[in-house]
């Protein structure tokens, strides 16, 4: 069968006359890269450094007796902390050479004092300031006023508006020092014959003793009678107030 194709028929689908090449064209593709990956594993290859190894010295163990003078030095320079900062091949090393020694300018010469020259013309300056007289001049002494003594101060029972009505709206209490009084409050009931029935404190401080005789001072108020009221409640707090003058 011909594969050249008739002017006088119709034409072929498919071009039978063209040999396809893409097989060759990809077996050289992969031979050219072989190739520059070949050349880049030898450019980029990668070189162990060559490690020189020392020769294995067996070790030994020597024990030193320190009867043995010679062995005692051995001992000695173990347990010298000092003996590797200078060891005796340093001590040991010949003088250096005298032709690169340092020679200074200065060498050979000496300082010595020069003689005092004696100073004929002496001058005596003044003194502004002897050890006897006074820097400063004298201050006046400040006249001391003796200061007043402040009126004395007395502990105070002040009633509430509802027990004002029963009693004394103030009452003096002695003997009590208190020294926070505007924490102290009490709420009291006062019966119809005007005794305390109960004395609550409502807020105090922390000395026990102190709110002892507050409560004390408290129960020992009398008031008024009244058959009106059985009980009636109010409270009771503490100031200190000052004594008028006479």
């Amino acid at each position: 069968m011909s594969t050249k194709s008739h002017s006088d028929g119709p034409g072929l689908i498919f071009a039978w006359g063209v040999r396809d090449h893409s097989m060759w064209r990809l077996f050289g593709a992969l031979l050219l890269l072989m190739a520059a990956m070949s050349g880049f594993f030898f450019i980029f290859r990668i070189v162990h450094p060559v490690t020189q190894r020392s020769p294995v010295t067996p070790q030994h163990v020597i024990s030193l007796d320190p009867n043995n003078p010679a062995e005692l030095a051995l001992i000695h320079r173990a347990q010298d902390r000092s003996f590797a900062l200078l060891s005796d091949a340093d001590a040991s090393l010949p003088v250096e050479s005298p032709l690169l020694a340092f020679h200074p300018s200065f060498e050979g010469h000496e300082i010595k004092l020069r003689d005092l020259e004696s100073d004929t013309t002496i001058v005596h300056q003044p003194r502004l300031f002897t050890a006897a007289a006074d820097v400063l001049p004298p201050v006046a002494r400040r006249a001391t006023e003796t200061a007043a003594a402040p009126p004395a101060a007395k502990l105070h029972a002040i009633m509430s508006s509802s027990l004002a009505r029963r009693g004394p709206a103030s009452v003096e209490l002695s003997g009590i020092k208190l020294t926070q009084p505007t924490r102290v409050q009490f709420r009291v009931a006062i019966g119809n014959a005007g005794q305390i029935i109960t004395a609550l404190p409502l807020s105090g401080v922390e000395d026990a003793e102190l709110m002892q005789q507050l409560h004390v001072a408290v129960v020992s108020l009398r008031f008024t009678a009244s058959e009106v009221r059985r009980v009636e409640w109010g409270e009771i707090s503490f100031r200190w107030e000052v004594a008028p003058t006479p």
